[in-house]
């Protein structure tokens, strides 16, 4: 009984270990994407990081005696997943941002869990709406409104196109966690992530070469650097982490993390570009990790 509740425990903590590893990620994404979205236009980012993704997981995953799955079905949700999970929110956020400040984007991209938490209980038999649940997803979003700061709120409205630009992605993220699940078993998990990659980069580099013309522009060292860290960190090393916890944990905990996205942004911001924090931050941080724990059931 304590051999299997330690192990129990430590698999929890390993959990939400993941969680916070996967938040810091895609919380520096939003800085990142403001260095590039200067001299590289958003289908462009989207297009290069989603390349740069796709070759380092495939040559990460044939180093591990990987293959690339050859079943239909693989393929195809893969192809759903990269429209819906990449392609089309990569393109909407990046365009958002040109915009809007980061604050406003991280607040607008909290309504992440709620969106998913709702889909999950009509789309899914394990993760049905309980009180507990609602109650937390509302204080978790209280608290990013207080870590960013309620200022970040007084421009709501005004650039509608660039705010529901940043919600719609938004809102494709939420499906595409529960989406995920549809490829979360597959045992490499590698050559999974770089199917999808693969399939992602078909819709975004055509797009890239007829709009943008990328050979016309002039992106800064600071761009390239950019899009190379969002290549590898925020696409490929988040969607070997993302398969991983939506098969252990389901979709509706994955979308927690959105709640410490802006946290980790704020943090970024404050170790790289020299910001300093709002005085309502800390009551900020004490309310998502009070909403993240309430809203799960142990």
């Amino acid at each position: 009984m304590t051999t299997q509740t330690m192990t129990t425990q430590d698999q929890s903590v390993l959990d939400y270990g993941m969680l916070v590893i996967l938040a810091a990620i895609w919380g520096g994404s939003f800085m990142f994407i403001k260095v590039a979205v200067d001299t590289v236009p958003p289908i462009t980012i989207t297009a290069g990081r989603l390349a740069i993704a796709a070759i380092f997981l495939y040559i990460t995953a044939r180093m591990a005696g990987q293959n690339l799955p050859r079943d239909k079905d693989t393929w195809f949700w893969a192809f759903v997943i990269a429209v819906i999970g990449n392609a089309v929110p990569f393109t909407l956020i990046g365009w958002g941002e040109k915009g809007i400040d980061s604050g406003l984007a991280s607040i607008l991209m909290a309504i992440v869990p709620i969106c998913t938490l709702i889909m999950v209980h009509f789309t899914t038999e394990d993760e049905k709406l309980s009180l507990r649940r609602v109650i937390g997803i509302i204080v978790g979003f209280t608290g990013v409104v207080f870590l960013i700061g309620a200022d970040a709120l007084q421009n709501l409205g005004e650039g509608v196109l660039y705010q529901l630009a940043v919600a719609s992605g938004a809102i494709c993220y939420g499906i595409s966690s529960i989406v995920n699940k549809k490829l979360s078993h597959k045992p490499d998990r590698r050559a999974t992530a770089a199917t999808i990659m693969i399939a992602s980069c078909v819709f975004a580099i055509p797009a890239s070469l007829v709009i943008d013309q990328p050979w016309m522009l002039n992106p800064t060292v600071q761009a390239i650097g950019s899009i190379v860290a969002l290549g590898v960190l925020s696409t490929a090393l988040a969607q070997i982490i993302l398969l991983r916890i939506v098969k252990v944990r389901g979709a509706a905990f994955l979308s927690l993390n959105n709640y410490m996205v802006p946290l980790f942004g704020l943090l970024w911001g404050m170790l790289f570009l020299g910001e300093e924090p709002q005085s309502t931050a800390f009551i900020g941080l004490g309310l998502i990790l009070s909403g993240i724990a309430v809203s799960r059931k142990r």
